[in-house]
């Protein structure tokens, strides 16, 4: 049930169909709530432990509670201009409440290992089917609506293309992990899903896409170096990169990204390198230098638009730290850095079926991390922490069971007054 709806809300999303039922409400919502309500019945009926990723849950509860105080302080107490407060509330909803809800009806909707695989194959099969749409769609095959930005590059199913990238560089290396532990033609399904993907990537011509996606390898190929055959994967490397290599000198999106990524990035002017971000950068830390508090508080949720800004923050970390201060700085920062350190530990002991799939995931999320210092994602928040929860289950059943010791008994156990013979019947005291 779960595989299933996370592949039918990313085909919502690829197929452009509009489900909103009101604000801040849609049939996809309201699907993930019906979802919550069935486990939340089961977990209560079967007496299930609400003390799975703790650390995890206690830090999305303190950043939405904090949240929740600074939009009533910033709404009602010091109403800033132009701050809207049902908006930023129902913003606070759709950005942290329900990735929030997603993450727990995947981390207790799923039970075992095998089940968790079962949905992570669904997710990944969602994200070919957005990659191989998106492709379809710019080769005149399909007609979904996908536009090209201005200056030429691919908008796919997450839309903005900075945006895609990152979601694309998520589930690459699940692919990888998949081809790697199938045979025969599932191999080559997973293989050509992964070089796809590739190619949507290359697309995007998004430098945050892969300077994330070259920091993870980097960061990836360190911490398991111990468990990678260098010699096993250089042939596949080397495959991947020559079809890579034919396809961007077939395309249009070639040239493109060999111009973003040589050309502009080479630029000796900082805010041309960056496409203007170290200015936006200067000026939201200027904005906090006027009130140095907030460096500590933070203006409030939602409160950067209300000031005269023309671009978004274009950095997740920043937009944290402008709006909610020190405390969303760390609890958001700690969601996804905690879950990838949790999922590194477990691969250590797991399962060979199980290990591949947290290495896929931790290298995955890594690129992400690496991606949002660039982009500010939105759409692709809501499979992540699908893909979380689902890992976060894997992890928790990846862990080895601790011994426990035996309980003390302090009483000497009571005898019954009337014991029973082999038969039964009471037994009668002798005179």
């Amino acid at each position: 049930m779960l595989g299933i709806t996370s592949f039918f809300l990313l085909a919502t999303e690829v197929l452009r169909w509009d489900l909103s039922l009101t604000a801040g409400l849609s049939a996809k919502n309201l699907v993930i709530y019906l979802l919550a309500v069935f486990i939340g019945l089961r977990m209560v009926v079967q007496r299930t432990p609400l003390v799975a990723a703790g650390g995890l849950q206690s830090a999305w509860l303190i950043l939405i509670a904090y949240a929740a105080f600074t939009w009533l302080i910033a709404g009602i107490v010091i109403n800033y201009q132009g701050y809207n407060l049902i908006e930023s509330g129902i913003k606070l909803k759709t950005g942290l409440f329900d990735p929030f809800i997603f993450f727990l009806v995947f981390l207790f909707g799923v039970r075992s290992s095998d089940d968790a695989l079962v949905v992570i194959k669904w997710l990944l099969f969602g994200a070919l089917f957005a990659n191989l749409a998106t492709i379809a769609d710019h080769a005149g095959i399909v007609n979904l609506g996908f536009q090209e930005r201005i200056d030429g590059r691919t908008q796919g199913a997450m839309g903005e293309s900075n945006q895609y990238a990152a979601f694309i560089i998520l589930f690459v290396p699940g692919m990888i992990a998949a081809a790697i532990g199938a045979r025969g033609f599932w191999r080559m399904f997973w293989l050509g899903g992964a070089l796809l993907s590739c190619a949507a990537l290359s697309m995007t011509a998004s430098r945050g896409g892969l300077v994330g996606a070259a920091l993870a390898l980097v960061i990836g190929a360190y911490m398991f170096r111990h468990l990678v055959s260098y010699s096993r994967s250089a042939g596949w490397v080397i495959g991947s990169i020559i079809v890579l290599v034919l396809f961007m000198s077939l395309s249009q999106y070639g040239g493109l990204l060999t111009e973003r990524v040589l050309g502009q990035t080479s630029n000796i002017d900082a805010t041309e390198a960056s496409s203007g971000r170290t200015e936006i950068w200067v000026n939201l830390f200027s904005t906090m230098l006027q009130q140095p508090v907030t460096f500590i508080t933070g203006y409030g949720w939602d409160v950067y638009w209300s000031f005269a800004f023309r671009f978004s923050p274009h950095n997740h970390y920043f937009s944290l730290w402008f709006n909610l201060g020190l405390c969303g700085l760390f609890c958001g920062s700690y969601l996804l850095f905690s879950s990838i350190n949790r999922a590194r530990r477990a691969s250590l002991t797991a399962e060979p079926y199980v290990r591949r799939y947290l290495i896929a995931f931790v290298i995955g999320a890594i690129a992400v991390c690496g991606a949002v210092f660039f982009v500010e994602l939105h759409k692709p928040w809501m499979f992540y922490w699908m893909y979380a929860g689902t890992v976060m289950r894997l992890v928790l059943c990846a862990e080895p069971v601790a011994h426990t010791r035996p309980v003390l008994q302090w009483r000497r156990p009571r005898v019954a007054s009337n014991p029973r013979d082999v038969y039964g019947w009471n037994g009668r005291r002798s005179a």
